[in-house]
């Protein structure tokens, strides 16, 4: 396994655009490139500033682990199985009941990955507990809306805020269109539900992000829609875990304050590896956070560590 190390400034092109962005951004960034966010980064910032600086401005990659591979084991299968549904052929089974429905959804899931290898993490398990949902969706549902619209779906926006041009970038695993033209927005996690306010928060701002990058974005077919509803699929628990629910305005409100004092903080970053403009998590939180859930703690003033630049 390569150690953990610190990435030179660096900056990626914009789909459709002459432009570059970076995660690195401060106002002295030597390079032509505009501020990059994205929902992971946000979300790390907003879990603890500090762990955001590590992995997104010093760029420190933290090592892959077995959770990481069967989370893209699972979204590359489903992300295929959408893509190469044939719509006809299901629709000719439903008149044979929810059971021939289900065997025929379970007999095209894969069993290894072409890049991966052979699935050795439990992934059929979870890719199980998708199809006897959606087996039951497709019963349930008009056959038209079944597919997704959209599917995982990159987007790249541009907006200005506090004086900062920033290039907000994301995919959607789904996107659905109802009956009457209305997005729904669709996340999967192969994590397990746990049912908490702070669970129900994380996950609304999650979807908040995007359904603000979809209102904002230059997607030829997305751009400039809102998005009615959101949901999210989890498949680590005894059964699958969707919830679903109308697009929450005060979310999206919430996500943008958080998103205006990540900006703030690059405002004030002296482009210094230091990252001290990057908040410590508090004395409280660490207890409950950075021991069990923080892999990049060896960057962290936090833990006494000295940074080892290369």
């Amino acid at each position: 396994m390569d150690l953990m190390k610190i990435r030179p400034p660096r900056t990626v092109p914009i789909p459709d655009s002459d432009k570059e962005s970076s995660y690195q951004w401060h106002p002295g960034f030597h390079l032509d490139a505009m501020m990059r966010v994205s929902k992971s980064s946000l979300g790390a910032s907003d879990f603890c500033m500090q762990q955001y600086f590590i992995k997104y401005v010093l760029g420190v990659k933290e090592p892959s682990n077995d959770a990481m591979t069967r989370g893209s084991n699972v979204h590359d299968a489903i992300d295929d199985w959408y893509a190469n549904f044939d719509l006809d052929h299901a629709i000719k089974l439903k008149s044979k009941g929810y059971h021939a429905v289900l065997d025929w959804f379970l007999s095209l899931m894969p069993e290894s990955n072409p890049e991966r290898g052979n699935f050795e993490l439990g992934e059929q398990e979870h890719l199980r507990k998708i199809m006897v949902v959606e087996a039951r969706r497709f019963m349930d549902s008009d056959s038209k809306y079944f597919l997704p619209v959209g599917n995982e779906v990159p987007l790249n926006a541009i907006i200005q805020i506090k004086g900062v041009t920033v290039h907000l970038n994301g995919i959607v695993d789904r996107l659905f269109e109802d009956s009457e033209g209305n997005l729904h927005i669709h996340e999967l996690k192969t994590g397990k539900w746990k049912e908490s306010k702070f669970k129900w928060e994380g996950m609304r701002e999650e979807m908040a992000f995007y359904a603000y990058l979809i209102k904002h974005c230059n997607h030829e077919e997305f751009g400039g829609r809102d998005a009615l509803f959101w949901g999210w699929d989890y498949t680590g628990g005894d059964d699958l875990f969707r919830g679903r629910e109308p697009v929450r305005v005060q979310e999206i409100q919430s996500m943008l304050k958080k998103l205006d004092e990540l900006i703030s903080t690059h405002i004030q970053y002296d482009g210094l590896q230091h990252g001290r403009q990057f908040d410590l998590i508090d004395p409280y939180r660490q207890k409950t956070v950075c021991e069990p859930w923080c892999k990049v703690k060896g960057f962290c003033p936090r833990f006494g560590e000295v940074m080892k630049f290369e």
